[in-house]
């Protein structure tokens, strides 16, 4: 048994295909032997956000009087971490910038701490509010709302929308550390993703903080068997979505524990018996000719 320590900046990035190659300086070596391996702990940053530029940072929606004036709020988020008051006040700065009050209705958002969800809300002086729909939007798990729910037709003087979904403002549940050097064969339920899953840490601390994760399972990945020599190792680490984590440059370590075994050797004895069988079969056969 033997054991390799990781430390991202070690390794070398590369911006497109997301994965760090780490370069060993003792080569994983077979020997004729069968090498197993396993993720023995872990120090990861929560240094990644959870609004992304291009991934989640939209939200849009579009409110129309009875008249079918129509008024569009389209908002994009910097890429940062945001709490749920946070996010109340960036919106509702975008939408004083861009008109709070347009054809006579005043539109705001708020949020419910109690049920974890976002209201767009509208006001006007008399009854001239006919709709609230939402638009294209990537922040959809962010904001709890997806394209196309809308209120029903009204005339009414005050109209709010709230979303469907709960807020989730907590990017990933866990962190995916995938492999590229070897396939491990672990399955997942994503059928666009390959079966080269190292392991699955739990996300459970606050943005800010390290994760700390020990292995406490005994169990080893087996490296397939044609695989006898591996002098680096290539890792990136995903989210629930299996999207790339960006640590904004803050490392992540990591120990691997190796282990060899002996490969079983499959012999085939000839079965006298069978022989025989065959040499009284023949024997039979010639003295019928």
């Amino acid at each position: 048994m033997e054991y390799i320590y990781l430390n991202s900046v070690n390794s070398t990035f590369s911006d497109i295909t997301k994965y760090h190659t780490f370069f060993l300086t003792k080569p994983i070596i077979a020997h004729d032997r069968k090498i197993t391996i396993k993720l023995q702990d872990a120090e990861v940053p929560v240094s990644y956000y959870n609004i992304i530029t291009g991934y989640n940072d939209t939200f849009s929606f579009t409110i129309k009087d009875i008249n079918d004036l129509t008024k569009s709020y389209s908002i994009t988020f910097e890429s940062k971490n945001y709490t749920s008051k946070q996010l109340v006040t960036y919106i509702n700065a975008k939408i004083t910038l861009d008109g709070a009050v347009a054809n006579g209705i005043t539109t705001s958002i708020s949020f419910d701490e109690q049920t974890l969800k976002f209201t767009i809300q509208c006001v006007a002086d008399t009854a001239i509010i006919k709709k609230i729909e939402i638009n294209d939007t990537l922040a959809t798990r962010i904001m709890g709302f997806s394209k196309g729910i809308t209120t029903a037709d009204s005339t009414i003087a005050s109209l709010s929308l709230t979303a469907p979904n709960a807020s989730n403002l907590n990017r990933t549940k866990n962190i995916y550390f995938f492999v590229k050097s070897f396939n491990t064969n672990n399955s997942n339920s994503d059928l666009n993703q390959a079966n080269d899953i190292l392991a699955k840490v739990q996300a459970g601390v606050k943005f800010n903080d390290i994760i700390s994760y020990q292995n406490s399972s005994d169990l080893f990945i087996n490296i397939p068997e044609n695989i006898s020599y591996i002098d680096r190792l290539e890792l990136k680490l995903l989210d629930d979505d299996f999207e790339f984590l960006d640590f904004n440059r803050l490392n992540f370590c990591l120990s691997l524990c190796i282990q060899y075994s002996d490969k079983q050797n499959v012999i085939f004895e000839s079965d006298e018996r069978t022989q025989d069988r065959q040499l009284l079969l023949l024997e039979e056969q010639l003295c019928e000719i």
